[in-house]
């Protein structure tokens, strides 16, 4: 039969891995929201203004339909940084959303 300290010890270790598991999820689904541009190595999440290049209309994804992303509402419009594609205001270039890129 167990005793008090091998049973509280079992509990401690189990808390201790349920708490791991639950931050790897929390930082999976954090970091498919964010972007690390190649040109200014900086990290980009949903909410941060995108550099002036990602405002540009002729960065805008067209064919955004064929890479499985939602339609952009008027004055936005998807861009690629990096490995993702990001959904930007073109007037301020605040990012809406952050999606992977399809291969």
């Amino acid at each position: 039969m167990m005793n008090l300290k091998t049973l509280m010890a079992c509990a401690a270790v189990m808390t201790c891995l349920a708490g791991t598991s639950l931050g790897v999820q929390a930082a999976e689904a954090t970091s498919s929201k964010t972007v690390q541009a190649e040109t200014t190595n900086k990290h980009f999440k949903v909410g941060d203004t995108a550099p002036d290049l990602y405002k540009q209309e002729r960065v805008g994804i067209k064919d955004w339909q064929k890479k499985g992303l939602t339609a952009p509402k008027e004055n936005t419009q998807w861009v690629q940084i990096s490995d993702k594609y990001a959904l930007v205001e073109i007037d301020n270039g605040k990012i809406l959303d952050i999606a992977p890129a399809r291969k």
